[in-house]
């Protein structure tokens, strides 16, 4: 491998990386970790949760800790959050291999 090859190995990981941080630290994926949060922790009691409407994140919604609209919400929220890991393993994956490439050319 030459060293242009490992030069272009290395800013791939770095963008990787970047787009990693860049999704984990979006405004949208923070809020929806943090409603999910909110909407699993607080089964038990009575009371009111407002968090972000999971269609517009822009919007809040009030719901009852025990209503099925909670359930309805977890489930809407696991759904969008599930595109965001899914490429967040991808990015992670291609990582992996880029790096054991070139681990195997130095120990070569």
């Amino acid at each position: 491998m030459s060293f242009s090859e490992r030069r272009a190995t290395l800013l791939r990981i770095l963008e990787i990386e970047e787009s990693i941080k860049d999704i984990e630290h979006s405004k949208e994926y923070l809020t929806m970790k943090r409603g999910l949060k909110v909407l699993e922790n607080a089964r038990s009691g009575g009371g009111v949760i407002v968090v972000s409407s999971p269609d517009d994140m822009t919007r809040t919604v009030e719901m009852r800790k025990n209503s099925a609209d909670v359930e309805a919400c977890i489930t809407q929220y696991k759904a969008k959050m599930q595109n965001n890991t899914e490429r967040i393993n991808i990015l992670n994956l291609e990582k992996s291999k880029l790096k054991s490439k070139l681990l195997n050319e130095i120990n070569r």
